[in-house]
């Protein structure tokens, strides 16, 4: 079967289409046939040796996956062949079948299509682990608004009964975020953009702001967040880290906290499940999705790191 693996870390150029033996569902575990791979700027990081773990080499790509059961594994109880599934991995899923966890592997709605599931798995999960201390009526100012995250948070937050403002690099992700919901957009290339979000807030400064670029603008965050305001950390896509100095925080009572999907309990995990399925069903939240052939993951992971890409990528067999 095909695979996409790295043989060694560094640019998109590295990501091999490999032809590797198909794996079997061993105990506690079903066989994909994958339809849809999800990507992540983590996993550019991770290509990279950025992540926050060093994989053994060669490795296969990609933290999640949608497709159809093919195999069950000794010990399956509530999976069957022919089930429609998404499931979330260390690993593998940028391949043709996937041999995954059972744990981790969720049946999906007839109605959602495998390239919708995938983005509403890890990147839906996040979103909804991000907002949990959101209350009605606050300011919240989310970075990148047109990406995968982004854009789930957008709808979410305006659900949630917030003033959304949204952050892009062009006028056209901006339009996208507004859209979705936010009512405001600012363009967080241009060197004002701070005083824009005061502008926005009445002078007060976003009660939440939503964190994953890092570096200078990560940094610049503090110039907009509010009295008792709360800054959520949950990526670099920079690259780089910045400092921040905890005796700054007390003058303005504020909190920075760092947010991680791997840590989040079981129970958390499934009452997001359940609220995401029922948003989507209502009608009220629009998965965005852009699609590459599983061969093209270079090229996908290229748009990503360009800037070229809205809403969630994934790769498709």
């Amino acid at each position: 079967m095909k695979a996409i693996r790295i043989h060694e870390f560094g640019g998109a150029e590295n990501l091999r289409v490999d032809e590797i033996d198909k794996p079997t569902a061993g105990p506690g575990e079903v066989l994909i046939k994958m339809e849809a791979a999800g990507i992540n700027f983590a996993d550019t990081m991770l290509r990279q040796n950025k992540y926050l773990f060093t994989p053994d080499l060669p490795f296969t790509m990609g933290f999640e996956v949608s497709g159809t059961v093919e195999e069950v594994g000794e010990g399956v109880e509530h999976l069957t062949i022919g089930t429609k599934v998404v499931s979330m991995m260390k690993g593998g899923c940028y391949a043709e079948y996937v041999a995954a966890k059972a744990a981790t592997t969720f049946p999906i709605p007839a109605e959602l299509n495998p390239s919708e599931a995938t983005a509403l798995l890890v990147q839906g999960l996040t979103a909804l682990g991000l907002l949990q201390s959101l209350e009605e009526g606050q300011n919240i100012l989310i970075h990148a608004a047109a990406g995968g995250v982004g854009t789930l948070l957008v709808q979410l937050a305006k659900l949630k009964g917030a003033k959304v403002i949204g952050t892009a690099s062009t006028a056209a992700k901006l339009e996208k975020a507004r859209t979705l919901g936010a009512d405001v957009g600012i363009n967080y290339t241009e060197d004002d953009w701070t005083q824009k979000v005061l502008d926005a807030t009445d002078g007060n400064g976003a009660d939440i702001i939503i964190e994953m670029v890092g570096g200078e603008m990560g940094k610049r965050n503090f110039e907009c967040l509010a009295v008792k305001g709360e800054m959520i950390v949950y990526g670099a896509a920079s690259g780089e880290d910045f400092q921040i100095s905890a005796l700054s925080l007390l003058g303005k009572m504020q909190t920075v906290s760092g947010y991680n999907l791997n840590l989040e309990t079981p129970a958390n995990m499934a009452n997001f499940t359940v609220e995401l399925m029922k948003r989507l069903g209502e009608g009220n939240l629009e998965v965005s999705v852009m699609e590459f052939p599983l061969e093209d993951a270079a090229e996908a992971h290229k748009a990503i790191e360009n800037r070229q890409t809205t809403g969630k990528v994934v790769l498709t067999t």
